[in-house]
């Protein structure tokens, strides 16, 4: 009787074993985030232009962490782009606090405000405007999630 006992102990302690190492991993902070980034932003304004900005988009994809600018032309000739703040695709990363999305080629752009529920994401980064040779001034675009 005690052999039954302890054959059956180490059976469901193996079963329990099993069991709990194909419970699923919970994403990491990181991999939440950059789900919340996923996906087309159209950038529809900057807070140094006076009118709206339309026909770019950067898309960020999880599979490589990688983006793409749609229209980078249209950018570059809003005078946003001085210094190669973005480029046409590239590879982006995460810093460790999950506020700032390194572009690589490009430059740091600081997340001020990512809400995927409705749809808005502000970036920020420091570059000359309106000119290449002026002093770099603080520019914020302005995204919506595209549908």
């Amino acid at each position: 009787m005690k052999r039954n006992i302890k054959l059956l102990s180490f059976l469901a302690l193996s079963f329990v074993v099993i069991l709990s190492s194909c419970k699923k991993d919970e994403p990491t902070a990181e991999e939440k985030k950059i789900e919340e980034l996923k996906g087309t932003w159209n950038i529809v304004g900057a807070n140094v232009l006076d009118e709206a900005l339309s026909g770019v988009s950067i898309t960020f994809t999880v599979e490589g962490a990688a983006y793409e600018v749609s229209d980078i032309e249209a950018f570059t000739d809003a005078n946003l782009n001085h210094g190669e703040t973005l480029a046409a695709e590239g590879t982006f990363s995460l810093n460790e606090n999950l506020d700032v999305v390194s572009l690589s080629p490009g430059k740091d752009l600081t997340i001020a405000s990512l809400n995927k529920d409705n749809g808005n994401l502000s970036l920020s980064y420091s570059a000359p405007f309106p000119k290449g040779t002026d002093d770099p001034t603080s520019i914020t675009l302005n995204l919506e999630l595209a549908n």
